[in-house]
Formats: structure tokens, sequence, C-alpha cells
């Protein structure tokens, strides 16, 4: 529910910030990290260069086209209202009469521009960087109305055993090294990414212990700090201070024993990760060492304040999978039990049914895999369905995700994409000269 609105943005900006730090400080502490990205060092040196480098283009300058851009408006802001777009026939790119509408985006890196259009091809994505967006609207009546939206991505050469092997490396980088060797190493192995990265999130807290069954806990606190990149990004320091600090976030996964497996929070613009690992692989963060299962229980509380307003879940839970087969690497995750709701009184008050909708059936699903395709490029590629119930409440909840929406798209969001840039090239840089 919440994720269609610009909250989404603030806690990918929340899960960057804990994913970069760590990578940064524990990479830096073992030398042959890189050189898990391939095989030999060429092909490794060749593989990074491809995944940050397709980042780099897909932040380059972005550009829709104007049907394009007014498409992605209109969805974004009625995302939770979904009959104000459904019959607007100059939004989609194809109408069927079996009740399916479709917005087909293409994406490609063009003169220095990375642009976006609603150019319809059956041609498989490529190129480095290219991508395909596609989402669907499906009217089941009057009221409910299915969601699904897919992108690919061609992330390089990298194949789905690598990625999780560069995974393995940077968690067994942290073993054995205390906070202080750390902090020394990424200062002086990863310069360019620490400078990205010191812009916008300091490192406040980090260090790393072994204990007595030889496995190793890490715990870092991250401070997210606006005012490091006001005068470079005004626009999207004042939205990171507006929304940030704003935001309050715990997340854990948990096997069927209850044991917990790694351990977030976001308060007050402070991040804190909280991981164990042995031998390169995640251990449970209290108890004897065991491998971690393939499915596992996630919670989450979140709250985010809009204007004078404090929306949120409570208790949410759902079901976690890794992924990984032969050519696949990634997440799947699903929603099926409805959360506690943290709403304004005011809107306590209306009719709350609506809001079991996206959990009933199938539930709201997500999934992420990097996969590498036998004779063609790496694709990372996301999948995302739900199903809504127009009513009052999710008007309500709509129009404030409208807000930060607006907050973001206008200003916010070129100066995210040109700090992307940088820090995308900082990290293939330091890769880059830590496999010469």
């Amino acid at each position: 529910m919440i994720k269609r609105s610009r909250i989404a943005q603030t806690l990918r900006s929340i899960a960057r910030a804990a994913t970069f730090v760590t990578i940064a400080t524990t990479i830096a502490a073992c030398a042959d990290v890189p050189a898990a990205f391939g095989p030999t060092p060429a092909q490794a040196k060749a593989n990074a260069d491809g995944l940050f480098g397709a980042f780099v283009k897909r932040f380059t300058n972005v550009e829709r086209t104007p049907r394009y851009a007014r498409a992605r408006e209109m969805l974004v802001h009625n995302a939770l209202t979904p009959s104000r777009v459904y019959g607007d026939t100059s939004l989609w790119t194809s109408s069927g009469p079996d009740g399916y509408r479709t917005l087909f985006g293409n994406a490609t890196f063009q003169d220095g521009r990375y642009i976006f259009s609603n150019t319809v091809t059956d041609d498989p994505v490529q190129e480095l960087g290219e991508g395909r967006h596609i989402m669907r609207l499906h009217k089941l009546n009057d009221d409910d109305y299915d969601w699904f939206t897919g992108v690919d991505f061609v992330a390089g050469t990298i194949k789905a055993d690598e990625f999780g092997n560069v995974i393995t490396r940077w968690l067994a980088a942290s073993e054995g090294h205390s906070g202080a060797e750390l902090r020394a190493a990424y200062r002086t192995q990863f310069p360019r990414t620490t400078d990205a990265l010191g812009r916008l999130y300091s490192l406040d807290t980090l260090t790393s212990t072994r204990d007595v069954d030889g496995a190793n806990s890490l715990y870092a606190v991250v401070h997210i700090t606006p005012e490091g990149i006001r005068r470079i990004y005004p626009a999207y320091a004042a939205y990171m201070a507006k929304y940030a600090d704003k935001v309050k976030l715990h997340f854990t996964l948990q096997d069927s024993r209850g044991s917990s497996w790694l351990d977030v929070t976001s308060r007050d613009g402070y991040i804190t990760l909280h991981l164990r690992s042995r031998d390169g692989h995640f251990a449970p963060l209290d108890g004897s060492i065991r491998p971690m299962p393939d499915t596992l229980a996630m919670r989450v509380d979140l709250t985010a304040k809009i204007k004078l307003f404090t929306i949120g879940v409570e208790h949410m839970t759902g079901e976690w999978v890794n992924i990984h087969t032969e050519h696949d690497r990634g997440w799947a995750l699903r929603f099926t039990k409805e959360p506690g709701w943290v709403l304004p009184p005011i809107v306590g008050l209306l009719i709350k049914s609506p809001l079991r909708r996206p959990f009933e059936g199938n539930g709201t699903q997500f999934r992420f895999t990097i996969h590498d395709q036998p004779g063609g490029p790496t694709l990372m590629s996301r999948r995302g369905s739900t199903t809504v119930r127009e009513s009052a409440i999710l008007r309500f909840i709509g129009r404030l995700g409208g807000t930060a929406m607006g907050d973001f798209v206008d200003k916010a969001e070129p100066e995210e994409n040109r700090f992307n840039v940088v820090l995308y090239s900082a990290l293939k840089a330091d890769v880059d000269s830590a496999l010469r």
C-alpha cells in the first residue's frame, strides 16, 4: 500500500545507506573480494565494470518523453485509485477487451542521455543499462483492480553465481577485523566511494567482533546527513531532510525457531544494521551456527509522517524466500496477512475493510533476481503484484503519497540521479583500482 507513494523513495535511500556502507567497509577489508566478481582478473574487471557502469548509465541525464512522463505521473498518483486512470486511453500503450491496460516503457542510453519512452518492441534488451518496464492494470470489478509491474535491466556479464560469490566474500571480509581496522581499510582502499558516501551518510558506529562459536557480529549505525550535500544538491538535501528523519522502520528476518538473522532499524535519520556471519555465510544473531533456511519470516514496522499525518503499519509479517538456482540469485517476498494500521484518528473512523484486500488470495508479492542468460547479457529483474479496492481511506492515503511524490519529482529526483552517478562511478573506479 504505502509502497506506491514516494515514501518508498526514502526507504530506498535507507536501504542504500545500509547496503553501501556495509559493502564499503567489508569489501575493502579483504583484497580478494573484488576478484569474486569473476573467475579471472580480466573477467572480474569486466563484470564489475558492467554492473556499476550499467547504473551509471541509468542515472545519467535522465529524460522522459512527454507522453511517458505524463503516464508515469498519473499512474503513480492514482495507484490506490486506479479507476481514475483505467479509462484514459492516452496513458496506455495497449488496451484489451479482457479488462487489461498496459503501459510499456523502453529505456535506452543514447548520446549521453538515458531516455524513457513508450516505444513498443518485441526485441529483447541487449545493451548495457537498457531496460524494459511494464505496468499492467486489470479491472476485476467496479472496485477491485490488479496491478502488475515488471522491469528487466541489462547489468552486464556477471553470472548469478558470481554475484552470490561477491556477497559471500564481502560477508567474510569483516570477519577477524575490528571496527577500527575496517574503517582504516575502506578509507585507504576505497577513497572515492568513501568520499561519495560521506557526503550524505556518516558512519557513526562500526563494531566487528568474533564470538566463542567462531562467528562474527557486525554492528553499524549510519546517520543520514543531508547538510553534507546541500551545497551541491539543495533540492535532494531538502527532500531527505523533510522525510528521512520522519521515517521509522524496523525490519527483521526470522526462521521457524524464532531466531533472527538480520535486523535493520531507522529512526530520526539513524540507520542501524546488525548481522552475524561465519566463513562468509549468514548466521543467526544469537545461538549456535547453522545454515540459513531458504524460507524465512520477515516482520516490518513502518511509519512515516507526511504533512501533519503519521501513517504506516505495525507487525506486518510476510514470507522471504532466498532464490539460488543455476542461473538466478535473488529474493521473493509475499505478504498474505493484514498488518496493524497506524492512521490519523479521523481516518481511523473510516471503514478499514478495503485495507485487507492486498493481503487476500495470493497477497502482495515482490521478486528481485539476477538472471544470467546463456548466450545473452545478465538481467536484473523486478516483479511486483498487488490488488487494491478503492475506498475513501485509500483516496486519503493516495493524496498524501501524491504530496511526497510532488516534492520529489520536480527538483529532487534529477539531483538524486546526479548523486547516484557519482556514487556508482566511485564504486566502479575503486573496484577497478583494486583489481590492477
